[in-house]
């Protein structure tokens, strides 16, 4: 059965492209529910890395009141959207993994804001992307 998906959830899902560097490419990775489509669904990718230090700069939310699911210190990337249809989502949610935590509306409303700031300014031009799982 699928979950009830809403902006603000967590959820771990299997897909392929953010394991082609790692020998289990079954690997669950975070997402944060960005949007919620008429046929898709938005992800924004959670990464225990710290890519602010990187030399791309890659603009990042640092989530201060981090779910029990993810690690202490976790990140929203901002500049890469992962599109999922509706009808491959349950296909890709590690069952493995607590589904469907959620960040607070106050941390939800800053990263709304820095998303909107990253993909409408030049800074970032080139260092966007959007991903879509078919």
């Amino acid at each position: 059965m699928e979950p009830n998906v809403e902006p603000r959830q967590i959820f771990w899902l299997i897909v392929p492209y953010f394991n082609l560097k790692k020998k289990n490419k079954t690997m669950p990775h975070a997402f944060l529910t960005y949007k919620i489509k008429e046929k898709d669904y938005i992800f924004l990718p959670i990464t225990s890395n710290d890519k602010d230090k990187s030399m791309l700069r890659i603009p990042q939310y640092t989530l201060i009141n981090t779910p029990s699911t993810l690690d202490k210190k976790s990140f929203v990337d901002l500049n890469f959207f992962v599109h999922i249809e509706h009808d491959l989502f349950s296909d890709l949610l590690d069952v493995t993994k607590e589904q469907g935590q959620q960040i607070s509306q106050e941390e939800f409303a800053t990263i709304n804001k820095e998303v909107g700031f990253c993909f409408s300014n030049e800074k970032f031009r080139g260092n966007r992307y959007e991903l879509r799982v078919k």
